[in-house]
């Protein structure tokens, strides 16, 4: 079996070059992937910048004392 990878800039285009593969003898799978192929949470750091700054601002909550252990969270709500 071989491979072949095939980058295409119009979405468009990629189901007309998709169908026209699938005419193709010897084609047995063909998969279309989009240039992110994981979805964005919201809220979520996505950026390595926005990565960065939530552990800044995890660090500055531990050092102020904003924290909670699992331990004490689960003592709290025992159902979590």
């Amino acid at each position: 079996m071989t491979t072949m990878i095939v980058e295409i800039r119009d979405k468009g285009d990629a189901k007309k070059i998709a169908d026209a593969l699938h005419l193709m003898r010897g084609v047995t799978k063909i998969a279309i992937h989009s240039e992110e192929p994981f979805e964005r949470i919201p809220g979520l750091p996505y950026t390595q910048e926005e990565r960065i700054a939530a552990i800044h601002r995890a660090e500055e909550d531990y050092a102020a004392g904003r924290f909670v252990t699992s331990d004490e969270l689960r003592k709290k709500h025992p159902r979590i």
